[in-house]
C-alpha cells in the first residue's frame, strides 16, 4: 500500500512515474498557461510588441479554472496544468484536482521547458496540448511538433498577433478565439474556417453563459483527442511491452 504524501501548501507535489494508461481512460488534456492573474505579478517579458494586457492573462486564467472545474471526471477529461510559477492561481488549479507542473515561460522557450514538456507529455501520456496567449503556444507547439501531439491554441482578445499565425502556420495547430473580431480577422489572414472557431468567453462572462464555450471548448478537445494517438503515447505504450523475439517489439 502507498504511503500518504504530504505536502506543505505553496510546494509542488512529489512527481511519480506512471505506468501506461489503459484503454478507456478520460482524455488526457495538458493546459499550458503562459501567465498568471494580474494580481500575482507582472507577465514574464511583458514588454514592447510581447506585452500582454492584463484582461487577456485574467481571461486566460480563469479560463482554466473553469475548463478544469466543469470538464474534470464526469466531463470525460483528465487535466494536467502547466503554469510559469507558483501562487494562489496554481494552489486553485491544484485544489479542483489537477496535477500541476511550473515551468518558466519566457517569450522565447528555452530548451530546459521544452524538455519538461515533452517528459509530461510522453510519461503522462497526454493527448492534446491546450495553450493560452503566444508564450505558451510557441512552447506547446515546440513540445507538439516533437511529440506529434495536437495543440489547440485559445487566442484572448480582439485580434491575432504575429506569434500566434507563426506557430499556427509551423505546426498547423488548431485555433480557438474569444470574439468575433478576432474570428473574422483571422480568416481575412487566410486561415482556413475548419481550423478556427469562436467561443465567446471572458473572465465577467457570467456562468450560465459560459457554459456553452466551455462544453464547446471540450468537444473540440476530444474530437482533436480522437483523430489519432500522440506520439507520446505511443511511445509509452511501447516501452510497457515486452521485448521479446521476432513476434515482439524487437522483431517488427
Amino acid at each position: 500500500m502507498n504511503s500518504l504524501i504530504v505536502r506543505q501548501v505553496g510546494l509542488p507535489p512529489p512527481l511519480i512515474a506512471v505506468p501506461a494508461t489503459p484503454e478507456g481512460k478520460p482524455l488526457h488534456v495538458v493546459e499550458i498557461v503562459g501567465t498568471q492573474p494580474p494580481e500575482e505579478g507582472p507577465h514574464e517579458g511583458a514588454n514592447g510588441a510581447n506585452a500582454v494586457n492584463d484582461t487577456d492573462r485574467l481571461g486566460a486564467t480563469r479560463l482554466v479554472e473553469r475548463l478544469v472545474e466543469r470538464l474534470s471526471g464526469s466531463g470525460g477529461i483528465r487535466f494536467t496544468v502547466v503554469c510559469p510559477s507558483e501562487g494562489p492561481f496554481a494552489e486553485r488549479i491544484r485544489s479542483l484536482g489537477a496535477e500541476t507542473v511550473i515551468v518558466a515561460m519566457p517569450e522565447d522557450p528555452p530548451w530546459h521547458a521544452i524538455q519538461v514538456l515533452v517528459g509530461l507529455i510522453r510519461n503522462r501520456q497526454a493527448e492534446v496540448l491546450h495553450a493560452h496567449l503566444p508564450n505558451a503556444h510557441r512552447l506547446a507547439g515546440l513540445a507538439g511538433g516533437l511529440t506529434r501531439t495536437p495543440v489547440l491554441s485559445t487566442v484572448q482578445g480582439q485580434q491575432l498577433d504575429m506569434p500566434d499565425l507563426e506557430v499556427h502556420r509551423l505546426i498547423a495547430s488548431q485555433l480557438s478565439v474569444v470574439t468575433e473580431a478576432s474570428y473574422f480577422h483571422a480568416l481575412g489572414l487566410g486561415i482556413a474556417p475548419e481550423r478556427i472557431s469562436c467561443e465567446p468567453i471572458d473572465a465577467d462572462t457570467p456562468e450560465d453563459l459560459a457554459a456553452g464555450s466551455l462544453e464547446a471548448l471540450g468537444q473540440r478537445l476530444r474530437a482533436l483527442g480522437g483523430t489519432s494517438a500522440s506520439r507520446g503515447a505511443a511511445q509509452a505504450r511501447a516501452l510497457a511491452q515486452p521485448l521479446t523475439g521476432s513476434g515482439g517489439a524487437l522483431g517488427r
